[in-house]
């Protein structure tokens, strides 16, 4: 009676781990399968087209995937009030900021920067206030009446910056400009410039943007903005975001890397990335020195 029993305990327990076969006397053992490590998200803006975002933007992706063995997923989203709320629910888990909107949108937030990008031999750039290149305009002054385009009100080159020079240049926008627009796109700004639908539009770069800024002439710069940087929330895995920010801080100097970082410098002039103490001690002296 009890070797019964146990026959049928033991029968009971094995059955639903696979290791008895209902029919037929063979014993059956299923292989367990592990489930795929879950990827990281990087979230984007479409600050340029869809094409070339992905081209300037993907290698990063790769590289990091490569790195910590994680697959790293890139993500478009509409804009950075998006992109905040998206760290903020964990959907996003590295998010790429302009710098005005970072500073912006963090608020009481507790987000950190990984590193940011040195572009063109700086971890600083310019805006530009761009108008087409056989127009009569010369100044901002000039455009008192016409329209102006800006991209996205947490866009550094794109509103914030360009408006404090405009201040300093004694011009309220809203007052001066016969129609203030706003595009959510550095290129669509461009492109409503050499249309005529925009005497005037606040940019990062016309070359970066458009076909070498073929069309364009340039009017004003803005700035010193510190290029855009890579965030995560405080509360991000502590391990994985060491792992993050060795690798980016370290990419000019992996083989890997390298190969990435020459296509990066074709395209955007990048040629590594640095930790974010270094880019504050830089502000910091810039503004001393004003």
């Amino acid at each position: 009676m009890k070797i019964t029993v146990f026959i049928i305990v033991l029968l009971v327990l094995l059955v639903p781990f696979g290791w008895f076969a209902a029919s037929g006397p063979e014993m059956i053992r299923l292989t367990p399968v592990i489930a795929e490590v879950s990827p990281l998200y990087m979230g984007v803006i479409p600050f340029i087209q869809a094409d070339k975002l992905r081209e300037q933007t993907q290698p990063v992706c790769d590289y990091l995937e490569s790195r910590i063995g994680r697959p790293v997923r890139l993500t478009t989203v509409p804009d950075y009030e998006s992109l905040a709320r998206l760290l903020e629910l964990g959907k996003i888990h590295i998010a790429w900021f302009s710098h005005a909107s970072f500073e912006k949108l963090r608020g009481k937030r507790d987000w950190q920067v990984i590193c940011r990008p040195v572009q063109y031999d700086s971890v600083l750039y310019s805006g530009q206030i761009v108008v087409r290149e056989d127009s009569e305009f010369q100044t901002v002054h000039d455009l008192r009446d016409h329209s102006f385009a800006y991209v996205d009100r947490y866009s550094g080159s794109g509103f914030y910056f360009p408006n404090i020079y405009l201040a300093q240049e004694g011009i309220k926008p809203l007052e001066f400009f016969s129609e203030v627009v706003f595009t959510q796109s550095h290129r669509s700004s461009i492109v409503g410039v050499l249309a005529g639908r925009y005497s005037a539009a606040a940019v990062f770069s016309s070359d970066l943007v458009y076909e070498s800024g073929t069309g364009l002439r340039v009017i004003a710069r803005t700035g010193p903005i510190a290029n855009d940087p890579l965030v995560v929330r405080a509360d991000f895995d502590a391990s994985l975001k060491t792992q993050i920010e060795k690798a980016m801080l370290s990419m000019h100097q992996d083989p890997k890397g390298i190969e990435y970082l020459a296509n990066l410098k074709i395209l955007r002039g990048t040629s590594k990335y640095v930790a974010e103490s270094e880019v504050q001690a830089l502000l910091k002296q810039n503004a001393s020195s004003h």
